[in-house]
């Protein structure tokens, strides 16, 4: 496993299973919608390079803008579509935001049979994509370990 951390995203990975992860270190309320747009696409880049097959994605509590939505829908999911990814696991503590994604996630993309599941806690959504609650717990305990916390109010 492998973190990378910018003043931006934290990003886990272990290739041995498949599992991409990733979270806006609370910011994304500032990132704006290029920032937004090019941290995503490079993680898309990565799951298809590394043929990730599952994905947790753990939104901060800033509400995602209505042109984040938009490019959300109509690029970054038919994108996703495209790739190995088949599970796919949110954690979203924001009440608009979970309204949004089910919305999203709702929407038929063509190629997009996936399995998705939202999750209050990071780790259940790890045992619900490694489904090994060892493995799982390992993961965040790696995690908690080397990613900075989340600043207040993010």
């Amino acid at each position: 496993m492998m973190y990378t951390v910018s003043d931006f995203v934290c990003v886990q990975h272990d290739w041995n299973i498949g599992l991409l992860r990733h979270r806006w270190n609370g910011v994304e309320r500032f990132a704006g919608l290029s920032l937004f747009q090019s941290v995503h696409e490079s993680l898309l880049d990565i799951a298809r390079q590394e043929h990730a097959c599952c994905w947790l994605i753990e939104l901060g509590a800033a509400p995602l803008a209505v042109e984040d939505q938009l490019w959300l829908e109509n690029e970054w999911l038919p994108a996703l579509a495209k790739t190995d990814v088949r599970r796919l696991a949110i954690v979203a503590d924001d009440a608009y935001n979970l309204m949004v994604l089910e919305d999203l996630l709702n929407m038929q993309h063509p190629g997009t049979q996936r399995h998705v599941q939202l999750f209050a806690d990071a780790t259940t959504g790890l045992e619900w994509l490694t489904q090994s609650s060892e493995q799982a717990q390992n993961m965040q305990r790696e995690w908690e370990g080397s990613t900075p916390p989340l600043a207040i109010g993010a």
